[in-house]
């Protein structure tokens, strides 16, 4: 069976923690999309993605199509649109602020505990 996707975590796989990916990385990435869809996932926001993957790969806004990003440990969702030459966020896993509140709570009683 062939496989359809590929998935890589970017600090310390694609490139070094907090740093940008290397130009080799980049073109071999852009090659990668050639043959598969990729997801590229990390705990960092969308503009860490920014600065460590989109700026160094090397592929055509065509290619694009086939990378999908999930930053904040998948939490969030982009997916390129060619037609807006830009990433769309397809959905975020947002805590709300009651459930905020409620975590906040949690670890302040937590840390009370200690």
């Amino acid at each position: 069976m062939r496989k359809k996707i590929i998935a890589f975590d970017l600090d310390g796989t694609l490139a070094e923690s907090k740093s940008p990916m290397a130009d080799e990385m980049g073109e071999v990435l852009g090659e990668l999309l050639d043959t598969f869809q990729v997801c590229v996932i990390s705990g960092g926001n969308f503009a860490q993605f920014e600065k460590q993957l989109l700026a160094n790969l090397k592929a055509d806004p065509i290619k694009l199509e086939a990378l999908h990003l999930m930053p904040t440990c998948g939490t969030r969702y982009y997916r390129y649109e060619l037609i807006k030459k830009d990433w769309n966020l397809v959905y975020a896993e947002d805590f709300s602020k009651t459930e905020k509140t409620k975590i906040i709570k949690a670890l302040n009683s937590g840390l009370d505990n200690l």
